[in-house]
């Protein structure tokens, strides 16, 4: 080519390209200019071909389109824009970006200011969720998608494991799925089909319906059944239906309540007739046993009160034993009824509490009702003075439980009020001492002899004291990965003394409903000492300190009060406290707690835990419990290893075992398959000291690893035995 034609073609290339950003800028302020009325944004077009259309304030593009509008990206082949509504027609290879999810189709209508649209064969990436549609819809500027004639799975491949198909579906990330005309399908099988189907994607997780079945010496041969109903957001429950072949058939309900306005509740019924013939009563009945139960909790944020009820009633104290046996290891068989309203302010707390017995067969100190207020170190003017104050008035009556002869309750009506004034001093920045002077004045309109009309007055006295001594060690040490940048020892010795004078009534004359009947004469000192070392650990920039180890030591020294006390009549320890906590590494921890009882110069009383983990490669943790009292004699130590073997294949083991009495109480034996969108687990368990023992097939979302979805026992980790279905 000839240097005259060379100079020709760049002549020309340098005359379009002015020509390109001269219609670029005449489009940029056309396109600001049109907005000039309007506090909106405007909208910039980027592509191959841009037009603007003065009379219809319109924007075409065609070719490699790319539109940015906040964090709204949208790219296709063709798009036409209004710059007055802000209203977007885009076809062909068509794609809305927004934070992590976006959506494809062939055909999209879209306002970038409501931040609604429409699609056209349409495909839903919102991670975990993917779904295809005829008509695809955003809704306004909130996390709700809605799918006609489409489906909706967790599943990223283009021919899904599974899916929800239905004829409608919204999607409210985070919050539920609801899907109407309901068809669940595993690959192209149909598995299943509901009218309506709700799942909720909050902190209530659950399966629609679960069945667990079993074996154990007392039920036989059973399966527990429950079926998930929704009514709406406030109200949805779980309706039960389980058979024993021992005990025959049950039917409850336990409903959940959660209003904005009136607070959370649930409601719990279960009844059952038991036609075993160790079940018959003396009339030759058969023996019906029954729970009603009802909390509700009230959180009135105006007003800084809360109000909590609960109602129970049972039809013999066993009945939560034998049916809810994980709900009467965690929470005892002695459930509660009361009416309690807290207020809390900034510088007072009361409550008005109203507690009854509705179960004659248990024994209950009733409060008819009791008001009370607490002051906490309210501090006086503008002095280190402080003044501390507790009231309350109460009907108590204790109710004892029905026996052969009866034995009557008793009761008294209580007024009691303490008032104490302190004083907070501070030596040296490092000294903190607090002494305090208290008294406590309470009436009683019968005390255990019948007199009425009596008056208790008991003054107190005593002094806290702490210290906070500290050294930095100039140490530098990767010795065994322990990642040390010098060395903090803090030392924090504390002492408090506290003597109660001598009651004007003694407690042995007075019916003893709770601590404060049980006051008396103490003199005594508490001690502790606490060390912790620590170190520092992060980027250069930003190092953190973290704790090491921390070790309590603490104990109660009892002062003799008279020369001639048979029950103080020498000095003495009250026991001595240890605890100790670890974290060497960040993925080790070890707490452990003792108590030494110095009577026996013994331990009674001992727990520690110990985790240990690598990631999500393997994890193992052991547990002991100890405990040799008058009431109480085990030994309980709890294994839970966990392993990846691979991507695919994982196991874990669960054991618990009694030391003390060579028992194997508990085991869980799982192996699990990761099955890309799902984990299925095979369970083989054996609980309740050996007596129900069953083979449990659950399936899991990866998504939502808390949603089960078929034979199970246990929808969470056991915590050291606490393994059943949730009740």
């Amino acid at each position: 080519m000839s240097p005259r034609n060379n100079k020709t073609h760049i002549l020309r290339f340098l005359a379009s390209w002015c020509s390109c950003c001269a219609a670029m800028f005449f489009l940029s302020v056309s396109c600001a200019s049109a907005q000039g009325s309007s506090s909106k944004e405007p909208i910039v077009v980027n592509g191959d071909r841009v037009e603007y259309l003065q009379d219809k304030k319109e924007v075409i593009g065609t070719g490699n389109i790319s539109i940015t509008y906040h964090d709204i990206v949208l790219t296709c082949d063709k798009v036409v824009v209004n710059l007055e509504t802000h209203d977007a027609e885009a076809v062909g290879n068509v794609k809305i970006t927004q934070k992590d999810a976006y959506f494809t189709g062939d055909r999209i209508i879209y306002n970038f200011e409501s931040r609604r649209g429409s699609v056209t064969n349409g495909y839903l990436n919102a991670r975990p969720f993917y779904g295809r549609a005829e008509d695809l819809a955003k809704v306004a500027d909130k996390d709700e998608y809605s799918m006609n004639n489409g489906y909706v799975t967790t599943c990223d491949y283009d021919k899904p494991h599974y899916r929800i198909q239905a004829q409608q579906v919204t999607l409210y990330l985070d919050e539920k799925i609801v899907a109407k005309n309901v068809l669940f399908l595993v690959g192209d099988f149909p598995i299943a089909w509901l009218p309506y189907y709700v799942q909720p994607l909050g902190k209530e997780r659950k399966t629609h319906i679960t069945v667990i079945p079993g074996q154990s010496k007392d039920w036989g041969y059973y399966a527990l059944t429950a079926y998930r109903y929704y009514i709406n957001d406030d109200s949805k429950g779980d309706a039960l239906l389980d058979y024993r072949s021992k005990k025959g058939l049950a039917v409850g309900v336990n409903h959940y309540l959660n209003n904005k306005d009136i607070g959370k509740g649930a409601f719990k019924f279960y009844y059952t007739e038991e036609n075993n013939n160790l079940a018959f009563d003396k009339s030759g009945e058969q023996l019906r046993r029954y729970r009603y139960q009802y909390r509700h909790r009230w959180d009135m944020k105006d007003l800084d009160t809360s109000a909590i009820v609960e109602f129970n009633y049972l039809s013999d104290p066993d009945v939560i034993k034998d049916y809810f046996y994980n709900e009467y290891e965690e929470l005892g068989s002695h459930p509660d009824n009361y009416i309690s309203v807290v207020t809390a302010k900034r510088d007072y707390t009361t409550q008005l509490l109203f507690r009854k017995r509705f179960n004659k067969f248990y024994d209950v100190v009733e409060r008819l009702p009791e008001y009370k207020i607490d002051i906490l170190n309210y501090k006086i003017m503008n002095t280190n003075f402080y003044y501390t104050a507790n009231a309350s008035g109460v009907y108590l009556n204790h109710a004892y439980p029905a026996t052969v002869p009866p034995q009557k309750d008793v009761s008294t009506i209580r007024f009691d009020a303490y008032n104490e004034i302190s004083y907070a001093a501070r030596f040296f920045k490092a000294v903190s001492v607090r002494p305090y002077a208290g008294v406590r004045t309470t009436y009683y309109s019968r005390n255990k002899w019948g007199d009425t009309n009596l008056t208790r007055v008991a003054f107190s006295e005593g002094v806290d004291a702490s210290m906070k001594l500290y050294k930095v060690y100039d140490v530098e040490s990767n010795f065994m990965g322990l990642d040390i940048h010098k060395l903090r020892h803090v030392i924090t010795p504390s002492a408090k003394y506290y003597h109660t004078h001598q009651p004007t009534i003694s407690p042995d004359n007075l019916n003893q409903f709770d601590n404060i009947d049980a006051i008396d004469t103490a003199n005594g000192i508490k001690l502790a000492l606490e060390n912790r070392l620590q170190t520092k650990r992060g980027e250069a920039d930003n190092m953190k300190s973290v704790d090491l180890a921390t070790l309590i030591v603490s104990t109660d020294y009892m002062f003799r009060l008279k020369q001639d006390s048979l029950a103080l009549k020498s000095n003495k320890f009250d026991g001595i406290d240890f605890r100790l906590e670890l974290i060497p590494y960040s993925w080790l921890y070890s707490v452990a707690t003792a108590h030494v009882n110095t009577k026996k110069y013994l331990i009674d009383q001992m727990a520690v835990d110990i985790v240990a983990h690598q990631d999500e490669k393997w994890s193992v943790a052991a547990g002991l419990r100890y405990e040799d009292t008058e009431s109480l004699h085990s030994t309980l130590v709890t294994m839970d290893i966990r392993y990846k073997i691979n991507d695919k294949w994982s196991l874990r083991a669960y054991e618990r075992f009694d030391l003390f009495s060579k028992k194997l109480e508990e085991m869980q034996y799982t192996i699990s398959r990761d099955l890309h969108c799902w984990i299925a687990e095979l369970t083989y368990s054996i609980g309740n000291n050996l007596t129900t023992q069953g083979l449990y097939f659950v399936m899991k979302l990866k998504a939502f690893p808390d949603y089960p979805i078929g034979l199970q026992q246990t929808y969470s980790k056991p915590s050291f035995g606490q393994a059943g279905r949730e009740q």
